[in-house]
Parts: C-alpha cells; structure tokens; sequence
C-alpha cells in the first residue's frame, strides 16, 4: 500500500469539483494525498445557493462554518441556523443538505470519516 504523502496541500492545487451550486476542494483524501483514515475538504456555497440532498452511506461528517451564515438540514429535525464558529455532526446515511441564507459566500470546513466519503443524491419528491 502507497505511503501518505508528506507535505502542505494548498487550496489550489487540490481535485476541486462541483456539488449541485457548492464547489468542494479536497484538501485531504485518499486521492489528494493517500489519507488512510479521513476526507478533509473546504465547501463554498454562494450566496442563496445550497449544496443537494444527499447522505454518506460510508462515514459520518462534521461540518465547521468558517464564514457566512447557513441553515443546515438533517432529516428528523428542523433546520439549524449556523454561523462562524460552529460545528454540526451529521450521522452516518442521515439525508442532510445546507442553505446559504446570508448575503456573502459561506465557507464550511468539512470532514469525513472515510479517506473515500461516498455521497447518495437523493431525489426531492
């Protein structure tokens, strides 16, 4: 098995790809670097935009806002409304999915417990 790779991952220069409305640049995984016990990743929802209805089947995740504001959505319970500083667990296979309800481009750190998070759109009826 291939050895982590040792270095800084810069924002840049990590896959990056499109989430419904959200781009997410992985800055740890499995692909970036050959992470064995976790995915690390910035989110950047736009202002009124959202990320889609989906779950993680493989991991749970932890959401952290660095800037903006958000309602998060975890199936069975209300929204939350988050802003910098705070954290969210979301449960293994919960359907979740987070709104940007402020006026500027939130930023969310998130992290997963898989070094290859798998994600399950799930279609609205």
């Amino acid at each position: 098995m291939d050895e982590p790779k040792i270095g800084v991952t810069r924002r840049g220069e990590v896959p990056t790809e499109g989430y419904g409305q959200a781009s997410l640049h992985w800055l740890v995984s499995k692909k970036t670097n050959g992470a064995r016990e976790l995915t690390v990743g910035l989110t950047t929802i736009p202002a009124g935009g959202n990320n889609p209805l989906h779950r993680h089947p493989n991991c749970e995740e932890a959401l952290y806002v660095l800037s903006g504001e958000i309602d998060h959505y975890i199936e069975g319970t209300p929204r939350m409304r988050m802003t910098a500083g705070d954290t969210i667990l979301v449960p293994r296979n919960a359907v979740h999915q987070a709104f940007n309800v402020g006026k500027d481009p939130a930023e969310l750190l998130v992290s997963f417990s898989s070094p290859e998070r798998e994600t399950v759109l799930v279609e609205v009826k």
